[in-house]
């Protein structure tokens, strides 16, 4: 009779820590919601202090004669970058769990080395890169270094590895090429981590702040996280309006991330792997 009790007393702990973790990791987003409909004055007043909400900041968020710019921009940028990285990645992923190819182990271990720099070490190469080939002040100096993401390459590698050999060798005996077996087989049971795969790539992305600080200089071209910057007044940043933009900047997170909770779970149900 100890046990049960033992182990029900746990269970309440650990709820109880969970539900702490979430609301420490709520509360700053829950902040910047509440600041954003805020006077600048009262910006750093505490969170249920009774202050008059305003819907100021937002409309001069909305009504900013760039920001759809930079959400289009945004868009564009994630969108074109997450078709290519899948493009790149998939045929990669596939050769790599199931080709046996000379140098093939080399490749990977110099592939997994680059994972071990960090980006900010690359940044004068990159410009000087981009400046030769004319491409600063576009987006594709946020795309194209993005492609060959090789974390990426590594889930995937590692998920298709998972896929048993038989169902390979099933479709090869039907005459299948490895084309036909990564369209018909591997992708339609790679769903969770296609999901991953997007999930994380939109928020690395659309977070993105110092490369597009760096590489675009024009107002109009600009992504959105570092545009927020623009935001400013003669006394310095309006934290105010600044937390509305970046409030309104995380809507298609929020919103790209309920939808893939649904498909996780539709991913796995239906993905034919068991245990």
């Amino acid at each position: 009779m100890g046990k049960p009790v033992i182990d029900s007393r746990r269970q309440r702990v650990f709820t109880a820590v969970m539900w702490l973790l979430a609301i420490a990791m709520l509360y700053p987003f829950v902040m910047m919601v509440a600041i954003g409909f805020r006077p600048a004055g009262l910006a750093y007043k505490p969170l249920f202090s009774p202050v008059k909400p305003i819907w100021d900041n937002y409309q001069k968020v909305l009504f900013h004669k760039n920001f759809g710019d930079w959400y289009r921009n945004t868009i564009v940028t994630v969108t074109l970058t997450i078709a290519l990285r899948l493009l790149a990645t998939l045929p990669a992923a596939y050769a790599f769990s199931r080709l046996r190819f000379p140098g093939g182990r080399m490749i990977m271990a110099v592939l997994l080395a680059t994972l071990m720099v960090p980006g900010e070490t690359t940044m004068v190469p990159r410009y000087m890169f981009f400046r030769a080939l004319h491409l600063l002040d576009t987006s594709w100096t946020i795309i194209l270094p993005e492609i060959s993401e090789v974390f990426y390459l590594l889930l995937m590698t590692e998920f298709f590895r998972s896929v048993p050999e038989d169902f390979s060798e099933a479709a090869k005996i039907d005459g299948a090429g490895h084309v036909r077996i990564l369209v018909l087989l591997f992708l339609p049971l790679s769903g969770p981590s296609i999901a991953t795969t997007i999930l994380f790539s939109f928020i690395n992305i659309w977070n993105n702040f110092l490369d597009p600080f760096l590489f675009i200089n024009s107002m109009d071209r600009q992504l959105i996280t570092p545009a927020l910057r623009f935001f400013q007044e003669r006394g310095g940043a309006n934290v105010p309006v600044q937390l509305a933009g970046a409030t309104l900047s995380v809507v298609p997170v929020i919103a790209l991330f309920l939808f893939t909770q649904k498909f996780f779970v539709a991913g796995v149900s239906s993905s034919g792997i068991k245990g």
